[in-house]
């Protein structure tokens, strides 16, 4: 029965909707979306603001046209003949489409199933809620299930959808529902069947999106509200890149400064190889090119504790073998060759470096946190490690910094 298969969302749902928008949420969005544009043009001298200031104008006064309606759902659900039957006549001011998600500019969701949502499908609809994406979750072809079967259905569909989506936006239907078979029978005893063709039973549908219609403004709020993250993505892209050209030069000089250090002056063991390639005073530069409010006693706290991560990931002993293998060397120790430690101390100090903008790069740049997460670095840390290991680009550095170290030396 369709109520035991594995693949099916909890009747309890622990996550709870977004609450509706509000016009003070949207004008709060809008100034965000200025902020940053403001933020974007003190940090970049030849940059235009205009023209995201012109297209942040164009979403906050959006020209009136028809409500779009975006028709979702898996195959044979009925999506085409729902369609048909609204642009017949059905639920005037809107237009609609069929799509397999909607888009920004969507007005209305209306996702349809033909029995009970699968976790994937419950997954979708909650990530659309939490996008102040306006949705009615639809059971089609009701008229092929039994009233008790169907009213389970409803019943459990809105279970399902409990606390962020309320019950009235679950509905039953049939776009097109099969045919009545009508038997008649004569006088002479001979009977005949035929197929009668049954009405549409789109239930409160139509009502539901003619009184939608008349509140056009919380419909057109989420578009907004959507529109504007879109354009705040764009900057914030914008920004980092921005703020990571500027960054790696930084990374760089730091990972020369640890590269010659060691270089003159091999060290002993492997921790003290990764203290030497970690340094506070990066940790803050970079911190301020980010705007991030870092003290000095937080970045030496950091400092200390990716160093002890990179130990204990096994980092720097892993790194140096494999730079060693690329110099076609084979150390007995860790002391061994001033070359190796020295390119060892400049990799270290750039994977620390490309984590630390990688972390800052993800903060909000109008309110970023006064302390720095210490389990979401080291995950951006392994996350680093993995992809400068890949194929090709470990030996490239190392080429590059062996010969920077040999004609420094000569």
């Amino acid at each position: 029965m369709w109520w035991l298969r594995s693949d099916r969302p909890p009747l309890a749902a622990k996550e709870k909707g977004r609450s509706p928008l509000t016009r003070a949420q949207l004008i709060q969005t809008q100034t965000q979306t200025e902020q940053l544009i403001s933020l974007l043009a003190a940090e970049s001298p030849n940059f235009d603001p205009h023209p995201y200031q012109a297209q942040l104008q164009t979403i906050a006064q959006p020209t009136p046209g028809p409500l779009q309606v975006a028709i979702t759902g898996g195959a044979w659900v009925g999506k085409t003949a729902l369609l048909q039957q609204l642009t017949a006549g059905q639920g005037e001011g809107w237009q609609y489409q069929e799509a397999a998600a909607p888009e920004d500019q969507t007005h209305l969701v209306l996702a349809l199933v033909d029995g009970d949502l699968t976790a994937a499908a419950w997954l979708q609809l909650q990530q659309w809620q939490q996008a102040h994406h306006q949705i009615f979750l639809l059971l089609t072809k009701q008229d092929q299930h039994p009233e008790p079967q169907r009213q389970l259905l409803l019943d459990t569909l809105r279970q399902r959808v409990a606390g962020w989506l309320p019950p009235d936006r679950v509905l039953a239907i049939a776009a097109t529902p099969r045919p009545l078979t009508v038997r008649h029978h004569f006088a002479d005893g001979s009977s005949t069947e035929t197929q009668e063709p049954q009405a549409p039973q789109l239930g409160d549908l139509p009502s539901r999106l003619a009184g939608l219609a008349q509140d056009r403004d919380a419909l057109t709020w989420g578009v907004q509200w959507r529109e504007m993250i879109a354009l705040q993505g764009e900057i914030k892209n914008q920004l980092n890149q921005g703020r990571r050209d500027r960054a790696l030069p930084v990374i760089e000089r730091y990972q020369w400064v640890a590269a010659a250090a060691a270089l003159a002056n091999p060290v002993a063991a492997l921790d003290l190889l990764a203290s030497l390639a970690i340094n506070a005073q990066m940790f803050l530069d970079l911190a301020q090119l980010y705007r991030q409010p870092l003290s000095l006693s937080q970045a030496q706290t950091a400092a200390t504790s990716l160093g002890e991560l990179l130990l204990k990931l096994g980092a720097v002993e892993v790194s140096t073998q494999a730079i060693a293998t690329l110099l076609k060397t084979t150390p007995l120790t860790y002391v061994a060759g001033g070359l190796l430690q020295g390119i060892s101390a400049a990799y270290l100090t750039r994977i620390v470096g490309i984590t630390l903008i990688t972390h800052f790069a993800q903060q909000d740049p109008l309110n970023p946190p006064r302390t720095l997460n210490g389990e979401q670095l080291a995950q951006r840390l392994q996350t680093t490690l993995s992809q400068t290991q890949a194929a090709g680009w470990l030996g490239g550095f190392v080429q590059e910094v062996r010969s920077r170290l040999v004609s420094q030396a000569v």
